[in-house]
């Protein structure tokens, strides 16, 4: 064997078992660096618990569980506050998604509102039965507000935009953030979904609503087969409307809406 090829074996000898030796220094130096954040943060657990299994401090006090959420109260408005706000709404405007703001239900606040309310209507058999349950095979949601200058409090004008879906079935919700009442809603649903039980409209805005003002409502027919009920101030009113759609040899879908509208 020559020099050349010989210097060339050493060389790639010593590059080899350089290569092999820095990979388990590192080997080493990772595991090392593990068991020593295991330890620090094994440490810390251990104290908490130990802070908590040994702390004199009674609920509510200084230092208490500062992690457990606050459940939402819901802020009550005026017919007079809720016609202002929902005239922005009609309005319309540039839509901006938001994160929850103080006062305003989060989420999963949002979300359960809006699974109260279907639990409701499908126990009276408005909405299928089966959604009683609230088992959805597909759930979004998503806080908006109007890109617009109001004479109130801005943060009126937030609302959930909800939308539960089971199969054939779907249900639309638009929460208000700050009352956490359900102020619009659509459910869409197969004829043969749809329950026996039958209720005038009347009756169906008193379950669906069953937070306004009923002391002295006035009936009335809109155009297109509508129902709807004025508030005792004469700023609101509660509609629904029935809708059916067929395409082509498809099964019938009847779609319920209900909403709130200023006057």
């Amino acid at each position: 064997m020559n020099k050349s090829k010989m210097y060339a074996l050493i060389i790639f000898m010593l590059s080899f078992g350089a290569v092999i030796g820095g990979w388990f220094l590192t080997e080493a130096l990772l595991y090392q660096k593990q068991e020593e954040f295991l330890d620090r943060t094994g440490r810390i657990a251990l104290q908490s618990a130990e802070s908590s299994l040994f702390s004199t401090e009674q609920p509510g006090e200084a230092g208490g569980d500062l992690t457990e959420e606050t459940a939402f109260e819901g802020q009550p408005l005026s017919e007079e506050m809720m016609a202002k706000v929902l005239a922005v709404w009609e309005s319309g405007g540039n839509e901006l998604p938001h994160e929850p703001q103080k006062g305003q239900m989060n989420m999963e606040q949002a979300i359960d509102a809006g699974k109260d309310w279907i639990t409701v209507m499908a126990d009276y058999g408005i909405a299928p039965e089966k959604l009683a349950e609230c088992d959805f095979d597909k759930v979004t949601a998503k806080l908006c507000t109007l890109d617009t200058q109001v004479d109130f409090d801005d943060s009126l004008l937030s609302y959930w935009l909800i939308q539960f879906t089971e199969n054939d079935v779907t249900v639309s919700l638009t929460v208000h953030a700050a009352s956490g009442e359900i102020w619009k809603a659509s459910l869409s649903m197969k004829e043969s979904d749809r329950s026996s039980k039958e209720y005038s409209p009347d009756e169906m805005l008193e379950i669906a609503f069953p937070f306004t003002n009923r002391g002295s409502m006035e009936t009335v027919n809109l155009i297109n087969n509508a129902t709807c009920e004025i508030m005792p101030g004469g700023l609101i009113y509660a509609a629904v409307k029935e809708r059916q759609t067929k395409v082509d040899t498809q099964e019938v879908v009847i779609t319920l809406d209900f909403w709130l509208s200023t006057v």
